[in-house]
């Protein structure tokens, strides 16, 4: 129940710092470290909550709330950033996949 609260703490001032504002590059620092503290926060302090909870509820406090605060000429600095983002991610998740999985078929074949 906490990890979501925090989530939305960080959407909260988040936001209000997006009002303030009006650099691309500042704007898409300010999402990735607000990203980055926010599941930090949860999961490497004394809170020992759900990261994840609280990114889930970041990102849909930011897409409700934050979203309206990035100024026009950052908005798609901003998408581009966080599209090239969650293609990496992708990359990297489905290549630790094949490569443990294929481990394990191959360990599976010489026994």
């Amino acid at each position: 129940m906490l990890a979501p609260l925090i989530g939305i703490a960080f959407g909260a001032v988040a936001t209000y710092w997006l009002k303030f504002t009006h650099d691309d590059i500042l704007e898409v620092n300010l999402t990735i470290i607000t990203a980055y503290l926010c599941f930090y926060v949860c999961e490497q302090s004394g809170v020992h909550t759900s990261g994840i909870l609280a990114l889930v509820a970041l990102g849909l406090y930011m897409t409700n709330q934050g979203k309206t605060r990035i100024s026009h000429s950052a908005e798609a600095s901003v998408h581009h950033i966080w599209s090239f983002l969650g293609f990496v991610a992708e990359t990297i998740i489905f290549t630790l996949a094949g490569l443990i999985m294929g481990a394990r078929v191959l360990k599976s074949e010489v026994i």
